[in-house]
């Protein structure tokens, strides 16, 4: 008798550690805050992150593990302008997006490869890989694909883009709506382009500016 209460009160026991340690492991998972560059337990914030920025530095099996914010990201990096100078998204190691951001980010760096955003952004540059929504970077905008409004002072580069591209250099693979800038250009697109230079290699649309190059033709002020 006295052994089968023991053995009760054993499985009790172990049942309760087991069930503590669970909900620990769950509340790791997801945070109303957490720093940046987010922990490897951590795959989920629904709130507010804040630090030096988003970095694939956590692997499993050599993939980077796969995040998510949602809300509102603040990044106080000081090194921002010297790691726009020399980073090279070409040259990127992460082929593969490691974070989700849906929501608003304020950072005083950037995005790098590997991130996709859902939401408005505002940084010094962006090199991630998927923007949806309002997009501001203050110097450079290098991405896979954009879809929204993307803003940037000196230049816009997208595999893919569907939405309107204003800056001083645009330049898209794929374009689905609008470029406006001093110089323009795409390799197959759908829609309009406004800037002093603007060149395509096959454009169903209409070109305004001072130079306006197209596969069919070449025309100064209107060209379509």
């Amino acid at each position: 008798m006295k052994t089968k209460i023991f053995l009760i009160l054993s499985l009790l026991f172990t049942g309760l550690v087991y069930g503590q340690d669970s909900l620990q492991v769950v509340h790791q998972k997801a945070r109303l805050v957490a720093f940046t560059p987010l922990r490897s337990d951590i795959e989920k914030v629904n709130g507010l992150t804040v630090g030096l920025g988003f970095d694939p530095k956590y692997t499993l099996n050599g993939q980077p593990y796969f995040q998510k914010v949602n809300g509102l990201n603040l990044d106080i990096n000081p090194l921002g302008f010297l790691m726009w100078m020399f980073y090279d998204p070409s040259k990127s190691a992460c082929k593969e997006p490691y974070l989700q951001m849906n929501g608003i980010n304020i950072s005083t760096s950037g995005y790098f490869r590997g991130i996709n955003h859902n939401g408005a952004g505002f940084s010094l540059y962006n090199y991630g890989n998927t923007m949806n929504g309002v997009i501001v970077s203050v110097i450079v905008t290098d991405i896979e694909k954009g879809r929204g409004i993307l803003i940037s002072g000196l230049g816009i580069s997208a595999k893919e883009l569907k939405g309107l591209s204003i800056s001083a250099f645009n330049d898209a693979n794929n374009l689905s709506g609008m470029q406006l800038g001093f110089h323009n250009h795409t390799t197959t697109g759908k829609g309009l382009q406004i800037g002093i230079i603007n060149k395509s290699e096959r454009l169903k649309g209409l070109q305004i500016g001072f130079w306006n190059k197209n596969g069919k033709r070449t025309l100064p002020f209107i060209n379509f």
